[in-house]
Formats: structure tokens, sequence, C-alpha cells
């Protein structure tokens, strides 16, 4: 079918690793992936990072992606593998190929999907665990109660955020994100943990 002028429905990659709703479609997602060996036996999906000798392991410090899904039998310790990097974590994509008829493509810089702002607030939900959308909404709210002379709505998840807190900072690249004004007795942390 050529010329398909069908729109895209969806954005797979924005909500890989969360749970969807309705308004979710049929989608494709390039995953980034990096050749990679096992430090020890792992299963497949295993979350695993990188150790200093650059072997994978489920042991690293930080975890960085998961083990093939789609190996049956997992990995033996000095196997090659692909490590599948964790969705929305690397800064740049694109598709590159070589044919003998066509000249090499010249590098292209590419502009940044997200402003500064917009990147430090998922740089920092990322950190914390939380999904963007999530961590903008929650913020809102937390304005919306604050406005409405409240106490303010805080975000819990059991014992995710313990610990975590939204830094000052958090308020300035919300507002550039939002093209909001957030007023200084309005801005402060909205986590909370169950405990």
């Amino acid at each position: 079918m050529s010329g398909d002028k069908r729109s895209v429905a969806t954005d797979a990659l924005e909500t890989l690793g969360s749970i969807i709703d309705e308004k979710q479609a049929r989608d494709a997602i390039h995953l980034a992936v990096e050749p990679v060996i096992a430090a020890h036996n792992m299963d497949a999906g295993a979350h695993i990072g990188l150790l200093p000798d650059g072997r994978a392991s489920e042991f690293a410090p930080k975890h960085l992606g998961i083990v093939d899904p789609f190996l049956t039998d997992g990995v033996v310790a000095g196997e090659r593998f692909w490590l599948v990097v964790y969705p929305r974590q690397i800064t740049s994509l694109r598709h590159v190929w070589a044919h003998p008829d066509f000249p090499e493509a010249p590098d292209v810089t590419l502009a940044p999907k997200y402003s500064a702002s917009e990147q430090w607030i998922r740089d920092f939900a990322n950190r914390v665990s939380l999904h963007y959308d999530v961590l903008m909404e929650g913020a809102a709210d937390w304005v919306r109660s604050k406005q409405a002379g409240q106490w303010g709505e805080y975000l819990c998840f059991g014992g995710l955020l313990e610990g975590e807190s939204v830094p000052d900072e958090f308020w300035t690249h919300y507002d550039a994100v939002t093209g909001n004004t957030t007023p200084e007795d309005h801005r402060g942390s909205f986590f909370t943990c169950s405990c």
C-alpha cells in the first residue's frame, strides 16, 4: 500500500514499561541494543548493567537494560548476547545503512527531541522511577490543590518515593515546560511514602 496517509495513533515507546489505557493502539518500536558478554549465567529478561571490566551483570552498580528477552535459555557466563537498553534512555537514534551503489551518507547531527527543561524533568522522573506524565500530573495536582487553599495533593506509591523529594530546581523546569509561573508558596515537594 503506497502513499499510506494514516496518522500515527500512538507512540508505544512513550508508554513501554507502564500499564497502558484504552487509547493505545497497535504500534512498532525501536529499542537500542548493545552486544555484551555475560559475567555469569542470567535468565532472559534479567535487569543488567555493566561491570567496570565491561561485562554484563545483574550485580552491576547501575542497571541499563535487560538480557535479550527473546532468548529461550538465557545466557551462560562468557556468552555474547544483546543487552536491550531501557526505553527512553538513549539520547540519539537513527538508522544508518550502506549500499555499494550509493555514496556513504554524511554524519548528521539531529536536533534534540526535548527542550533542555523537559529533558531535565524526564531524567529526574527516571531517577525516581516515575513516568514523566505521572510526575507532571502530580505537580499540576499539587499546584491546583495549593491554589484551592489546601495542604497539597501528594504523590504516594507505597515505599517507592521513600527518601526522595522534589528539588527546588524542578519548579524552574516545570514552569519552562508548562509556560506557567508557579508562585513560591505553591512550590515544594509533593512526594510522600506510605510509611
